[in-house]
């Protein structure tokens, strides 16, 4: 048996679908059954520290720890954030001492290049065992979540974990109902150079999906740089874009600006940002979780509804999103919804034909 076998025998072991059930049995039933408002959307989006778990039952214990708070907060949906299966990578034997020692050894030296981007020397550590470990991860993920929506009665974002399809790896997130169905699929579009060099696929393609509440979409990070990824949501009618990040980066809000609080200003929608940040494999992922909306409906003028206090550690975001208020905003701008056709028109050609 080949060790890329053994180690997916592993991993199947580990993340065995009757210990997620078992997880999911002993949960107490809940008090009273959740009655959601339909006309205005509440929301939890999570900024949380990766940290590497001995057994499946930590990382249940996480996910369903940030579910509880979001729930008794009421709120209608949760957000996780991108790569929100790292955790996982501790139940391989022998990856907390080599991700130990590669992060010490990229702390004690110099950690960016003259464009400000994370040195990755554990890619190739990564890039090895991504495509052995995808399809366990994959399946526990989803069962994960599932779970947890149908348990709580509650609309759940699982984040973005590494699917294989067919030999192809794809980072990717899934949403599901508040019976545990599944609603749909997205994978990331634009790539980072970090993806590129660890074998994940680009996509192209962004998908909308109809809520209760509206229209939604949720594209990933390093989509939200690219004014059109929330040109096209908006062409589709989308309120609200859901945008998982893990920043490869040290923080900078001047950096932070030039994802979702500019493009939900162009496109008059809802932003919806959850954020990964700690240390593994080398790399610092700094970031804070956020919820943002139009200048004109925030309380500031700001366009922020809600943001963490900090780029690191654990918070759970929440706001109350007004579907009319949004409408309104949307009615009163003068330029939403102008287009110069000309421009456009070569724009396209030139950039993408």
């Amino acid at each position: 048996m080949t060790s890329a076998r053994v180690l997916r025998y592993l991993l199947e072991k580990k993340l065995n679908t009757n210990l997620i059930d078992q997880y999911y049995d002993k949960l107490p039933a809940l008090d009273e059954i959740r009655i959601s408002d339909q006309t205005n959307l509440k929301v939890s989006c999570i900024q949380r520290e990766v940290i590497l778990v001995k057994d499946i039952k930590d990382y249940l214990d996480m996910a369903n720890s940030f579910v509880k708070i979001a729930v008794k907060e009421g709120s209608d949906l949760v957000v996780f954030p991108e790569y929100n299966f790292f955790d996982l990578f501790g139940l391989i034997p022998g990856t907390k001492k080599i991700n130990n020692y590669i992060n010490k050894k990229n702390t004690s030296s110099d950690l960016t290049d003259k464009n400000g981007t994370a040195e990755f020397k554990g890619r190739n550590y990564l890039k090895n065992i991504l495509a052995v470990t995808a399809k366990p991860i994959s399946k526990a993920i989803r069962k994960i979540y599932s779970q947890l929506a149908n348990h709580y009665g509650i609309y759940i974002y699982t984040g973005t974990f590494i699917e294989n399809r067919g030999g192809v790896l794809y980072n990717t997130g899934s949403l599901f109902d508040n019976k545990g169905n599944l609603i749909g699929n997205q994978d990331k579009i634009h790539l980072t150079e970090f993806e590129e060099q660890i074998g994940i696929t680009r996509a192209n393609q962004l998908n909308i999906h109809n809520l209760p509440w509206g229209k939604l979409a949720f594209p990933i990070c390093m989509d939200a740089t690219y004014y059109e990824t929330f040109q096209i949501a908006k062409e589709y009618e989308a309120d609200f874009v859901i945008v998982p990040i893990a920043n490869m980066e040290e923080y900078s809000m001047w950096r932070a600006l030039r994802g979702v609080w500019p493009r939900v200003q162009e496109s008059y929608v809802y932003g919806l940002k959850s954020s990964l940040n700690g240390w593994i494999f080398g790399v610092h992922f700094t970031g804070k979780a956020g919820i943002f909306a139009p200048l004109s409906i925030t309380a500031k003028k700001d366009g922020v509804i809600a943001l963490a206090p900090n780029y690191e550690g654990n918070y759970v975001v929440t706001s109350e999103l007004v579907l009319s208020n949004l409408y309104e905003a949307r009615e009163n701008d003068e330029y939403f919804g102008d287009k110069n056709h000309c421009f456009e028109k070569e724009y396209i050609k030139n950039t993408y034909l």
